[in-house]
């Protein structure tokens, strides 16, 4: 039997701040990703890091920066965090 609920979808539904303090932090979350460092998103605006056991918390670029330079890690280069732009969902997607 098919689930009944399978169509529904769930978007996050993120504030302009939030969206951009998360584009704010591009370049560390792209050295992150390369140097396989496990992070999250926190809430209402935070970036979580997971690293040898510990969760550090990061609430501004300047705090990443200083935490990736205390591990001895190179921030990524500019060049390589342009990810695809992923596609817009329509105002009324409903007719999507």
């Amino acid at each position: 039997m098919p689930d009944p609920y399978g169509h529904i979808k769930i978007f996050a539904d993120l504030s302009a701040e939030t969206l951009q303090f998360r584009k704010s932090l591009t370049q560390i979350t792209a050295t992150l990703r390369e140097k396989n460092i496990a992070y999250r998103w926190g809430y209402p605006a935070k970036l979580l890091i997971h690293r040898e056991g510990k969760m550090h918390v990061i609430l501004n670029t300047e705090m990443g920066l200083l935490k990736l330079k205390d591990w001895g890690i190179q921030v990524a280069e500019e060049e390589k965090q342009h990810r695809p732009k992923i596609p817009r969902v329509p105002r009324d997607w409903s007719t999507a």
